[in-house]
């Protein structure tokens, strides 16, 4: 009885201890919005056209920060001036009641496309998936708010590039953290009102890493891992996931579903396990929307050292290698990229793209996993130069998972 009451009562103190603390007085508030600015306009790596956004917005959200009445609406001030970069790679370790944050926490990629804002991607079994959203569907209308208005009033009077309108509507499909969300959509010339009941927000179903051993004989190895799961043993879990799938005749990694930004040293931690793997077999890996941060930093690193297949949609397109820095007043911690980061060949990281790319608007091989079909025809044995004869279907290159 005393373990189980220190498992409920653990959060219920510390949450008590969070209402207890201190308002911060106005000059304090005032301060951490200087600390958080600065940071920024010394160490951002992205700024480019966007410096000058960020000059203005000083001045309109340091007011407002500063006679924030609640701890809420401090927040709510930070993240007003944040939105200016429009980046999702920038965060705050606290957010306010509404916001989602885009990717980790959305289940809805979309982009304009032609002056329509076409849905691209639906989590699986996500609250938008349950509801009947699918890639394709043309959103109108979102609250009933015609949606390319509600996508201006989210990106306020600044002037918007194609790349900041294609922001704003992740963000505003992205939804409440709880409610209903009401979007029309067309679908040809079908129009459908779809409520998207939003629930709490999960982390995932199951283990950060899963090994399976898929097909008639058992013959490719399936390896799952989530990045940014913070799960600490996830590079020591893939050790006896490695050794189970060693003797396949190819090998699968699912990188689609990245549950935070991770880090650099688990990102390493990974690459070292791969590498210390005694296996050769052709790799694919898998990746979406929701491959981001880390995982997208993953997915190059193992191309590059297996000689891998990216199979998939574009990535999240995370941007650089992320510093913290923590606000003195509140303790709320600015993470952003400080850094710029690159792929083997020195393309961006953000600029990502699969070898194999999935239209999942349109897939192969009817109902089911689209991505992971295509992986698994990919890797389809072929007799003789079959392979090397099949329109866009050259035969996986061999890596080995030993460095």
């Amino acid at each position: 009885m005393i373990g189980a009451w220190r498992l409920i009562a653990a959060p219920l103190l510390l949450a008590g201890a969070a209402l207890a603390a201190a308002p911060l007085s106005p000059r304090e508030q005032a301060e951490d919005f200087d600390a958080m600015w600065c940071a920024l306009d010394a160490g951002y790596a992205y700024f480019d056209s966007r410096h000058a956004s960020w000059k203005r917005a000083r001045e309109a959200w340091r007011p407002r920060a500063a006679r924030a009445a609640t701890r809420a609406d401090f927040v709510a001030a930070l993240e007003g001036a944040l939105e200016q970069l429009r980046d999702d790679s920038v965060s705050l370790s606290e957010r306010s009641a509404l916001a989602r944050r885009v990717p980790y926490e959305s289940d809805v990629w979309a982009s304009w496309q032609k002056g329509r804002a076409v849905v691209e991607s639906v989590r699986t079994f996500s609250d938008a998936d349950v509801a009947g959203l699918r890639p394709g569907h043309v959103v109108a209308r979102v609250n009933g708010v015609p949606v390319a208005r509600a996508v201006r009033e989210r990106l306020g009077p600044a002037p918007a590039d194609a790349a900041a309108l294609d922001w704003g509507l992740r963000q505003v499909l992205a939804g409440p953290r709880r409610g209903t969300q009401r979007l029309e959509v067309r679908d040809g010339r079908e129009t459908a009102t779809l409520a998207i009941e939003r629930t709490a927000l999960t982390r995932g179903n199951g283990p950060a890493v899963i090994a399976r051993r898929m097909g008639d004989e058992r013959g490719t190895g399936y390896l799952r891992v989530r990045v940014g799961s913070g799960d600490p043993g996830v590079a020591d879990q893939l050790v006896g996931a490695l050794d189970h799938v060693k003797d396949t005749r190819a090998l699968i990694v699912d990188l689609r579903e990245s549950l935070g930004p991770g880090s650099r040293a688990e990102t390493a931690a990974i690459l070292d396990r791969f590498g210390a793997a005694q296996h050769a077999a052709p790799v694919v890996i898998l990746v979406d929307r929701w491959t981001a941060g880390e995982g997208e930093a993953l997915a190059g690193a193992l191309k590059a050292a297996l000689l891998a297949r990216i199979v998939g949609t574009p990535t999240a397109g995370m941007r650089g290698e992320l510093r913290e820095a923590t606000l003195p007043r509140s303790g709320i911690v600015l993470t952003f990229p400080e850094k710029k980061t690159f792929l083997a060949g020195g393309a961006a990281r953000e600029s990502l793209l699969p070898d194999v790319p999935v239209d999942l608007a349109a897939p192969l091989g009817g109902p089911g996993d689209p991505i992971l079909y295509r992986a698994l025809k990919l890797l389809e044995p072929c007799p003789g130069s079959a392979c090397r004869s099949a329109p866009g279907s050259p035969p996986p290159a061999r890596g080995s998972l030993r460095r």
